[in-house]
């Protein structure tokens, strides 16, 4: 791949010590105002602009030069690593020029005047301060073309310095930006919106969010179910919404939130519903005492079986059942009991939080619960939309057919 850089000086230079271009196929060609040291990747460089005064320090780009240096190079896409005017006008002449370009996201003004891409391959955005994603998760390009990277001078700096990384990432900055790379060429962007949201209320959750999205991550990996992570922090008075920040810093489908009072799992999972993009939805709590490895079967059950929710009991195991209280075990026979009697559907488990549906059950009438009896709620609600479906199905295939009279019909 043959990639333009556009850095404007020494500093930028370095950062490109970061990028092992060789190893993603990537040619890159850097465009510079200045050079104060050559990058350790090797990179050709190409100087652009003139200075203000003979021995001046001060170089102004040419606009009219960055266009011809790009129509003659005829690159795949530009890398813009330069802040201020140079990149200002790179960016400009390579949109003029129809070249998709990559831009680093350092303050919100760059999240607003990043426009949407017109037609053709779209441009990527690197969001590089973890200060900008509560901004950032408004947009809806977020996870597909703007994506959490870090900065990558982050990857060379431990010392505190202004891209350390407290806020511009884990040191990892760079691969994630060539990986997003690497899929734009090959048209393996997330899509914005996916198959499946799965929503992890958490309260008090700050030592357990990274086990369980370690988990989530290693199961979609190894499916082939676009799904995206809603990490929803239930107010809780501990590291909680903290953590599930950095987790973003991990993959461009989790999303973290902070919810408002009043607290309850019912009011995590319905905010996590307001927030869901896909018409399916799961939920697994932020203990990571889910199997959520069975997530895509109970996924698969609900968009090619036609079923309207899948339960993952707690009780499919009978070792399972030396965790749970008596007394639980005791009113949860009964509840089912009563359920059974009155709607005729024996279920092993009605009220655990870890199932997976499709949002279509809220359709006439949205969820009300705050707590935890959201669990019930949604499973009786997806039985009573089955019974509506089945009814007018029935309803359907009962009408008569009316076919024209022969005798009626011109050709």
């Amino acid at each position: 791949m043959k990639l333009v850089v556009a850095v404007a000086g020494g500093e930028e230079w370095r950062w490109l010590d970061a990028f092992d271009f060789d190893g993603a196929g990537i040619s890159p060609l850097v465009v510079h105002l200045e050079r104060t040291s050559s990058p350790k990747s090797g990179a050709r460089g190409l100087p652009i602009g003139h200075r203000t005064a003979p021995g001046s320090s001060l170089v102004v780009p040419e606009f009219a030069e960055i266009v011809a240096t790009l129509s003659t190079e005829e690159p795949e896409a530009c890398l813009v690593l330069a802040n201020g005017l140079f990149g200002a006008l790179f960016s400009l002449a390579s949109q003029a020029l129809g070249v998709p370009v990559f831009r680093m996201v350092l303050r919100e003004e760059d999240l607003a005047n990043s426009a949407p891409s017109r037609g053709g391959r779209p441009d990527l955005h690197f969001l590089a301060d973890r200060r900008l994603f509560p901004a950032a998760l408004g947009d809806p390009r977020y996870g597909s073309t703007l994506i959490p990277t870090g900065h990558p001078a982050a990857d060379l700096r431990s010392d505190g310095g202004p891209y350390s990384e407290a806020h511009f990432g884990d040191g990892r900055a760079a691969g994630r930006i060539l990986t997003a790379i690497g899929r734009w060429r090959t048209g393996g962007l997330d899509p914005r919106e996916p198959d499946l949201t799965v929503i992890v209320p958490a309260y008090r959750e700050a030592g357990n969010l990274p086990l369980v999205c370690d988990r989530l991550l290693e199961t979609f990996t190894s499916e082939s179910i676009s799904a995206e992570i809603l990490l929803i922090d239930d107010a809780s008075p501990d590291e909680t919404y903290s953590v599930a920040l950095e987790q973003m810093w991990r993959s461009p489908s989790i999303r973290a939130f902070s919810k408002p009072t009043p607290r309850g799992m019912g009011n995590g999972i319905r905010y996590g519903l307001m927030k869901a993009r896909a018409p399916i939805v799961a939920v697994t709590m932020g203990d990571g005492s889910d199997e959520v490895s069975r997530i895509p079967e109970m996924f698969h059950k609900v968009r090619d079986e036609g079923f309207a929710l899948a339960i993952g009991s707690r009780y499919r195991h009978r070792q399972n059942y030396a965790t749970v209280p008596l007394l639980y075990r005791f009113w949860s026979r009964l509840f089912r009991f009563v359920a059974w009697l009155s709607i005729g559907v024996e279920l092993n488990d009605y009220t655990n939080a870890f199932r997976v549906f499709h949002r279509r059950i809220f359709a006439r009438y949205g969820p009300e619960s705050g707590g935890f009896e959201i669990s019930p709620e949604i499973t009786f609600k997806a039985w009573r939309w089955t019974c509506v479906t089945s009814s007018a199905r029935r309803a359907r295939a009962a009408s008569p057919s009316f076919v024209p009279d022969p005798a009626t019909v011109r050709s």
